[in-house]
C-alpha cells in the first residue's frame, strides 16, 4: 500500500498549501531538490490560509496534547509539499534528518514528547527503516507565535 493510500486508511487528508497571512512576503522556496537530496524549509501547523492548531506558547497557551497535533498537521503540510512539489509521496527513499522546534515557556521539557507527532505519522506512512535522525528543541519564539515548526531532508527514488 502506498502513502497516500495509507493516509486514506487513516482518515487523513494533505491540508491545501500554505498560504502566508496578508501583508506577508516570504522569500524562499518550500523544497529544493538537489541530485537525489530534497531540503524541505520550515513548516508550521496551517490548514491553507488558517491556522489548524491554537497559537502560542506550548506549557501556557497550548497544551502538550495540542502541541502534539499540532505537529502531526505540521507533518501533513510537509507531505503536502513533497506531494505538490515532487507529485509522489512514495518517492520519498528516506527521510534522513529532521529538526523540530517548539515554541514553548521556559523550563518546558517535553519537546520530544511534541515532535513525535510528527515523527509518529511518518513512522506509521514510511515504517521505521525510513525513519529520521531528529532534534527537538525549544525555542522563545516563532513567526507568527506558531507553537511547532519543522524542517526536514529527505534522500529520493
Amino acid at each position: 500500500m502506498g502513502v497516500a493510500e495509507l493516509l486514506a486508511a487513516r482518515g487523513l487528508a494533505i491540508p491545501p498549501s500554505q498560504v502566508a497571512p496578508e501583508g506577508v512576503r516570504l522569500t524562499y522556496r518550500r523544497l529544493v531538490r538537489f541530485g537525489d537530496v530534497a531540503y524541505i524549509a520550515g513548516h508550521g501547523p496551517t490548514f491553507g490560509d488558517g491556522w489548524g492548531s491554537p497559537l502560542g506558547k506550548v506549557g501556557r497557551d497550548v497544551t502538550v496534547e495540542e502541541a502534539v497535533g499540532a505537529a502531526e498537521l505540521t507533518a501533513l503540510n510537509v507531505l503536502g509539499t513533497i506531494e505538490r512539489e515532487l507529485g509522489d509521496l512514495d518517492a520519498v527513499a528516506c527521510w534522513l534528518k529532521v529538526n523540530g522546534y517548539v515554541n514553548a515557556v521556559d523550563g518546558f521539557t517535553e519537546h520530544a514528547r511534541v515532535v513525535n507527532g510528527f515523527s509518529d505519522l511518518l513512522l506509521d506512512l514510511y515504517g521505521e527503516e525510513r525513519l529520521a535522525a531528529r532534534t527537538s528543541v525549544g525555542v522563545p519564539h516563532l513567526p507568527f507565535d506558531m507553537p511547532v515548526e519543522v524542517d526536514a531532508v529527505i534522500a529520493l527514488r
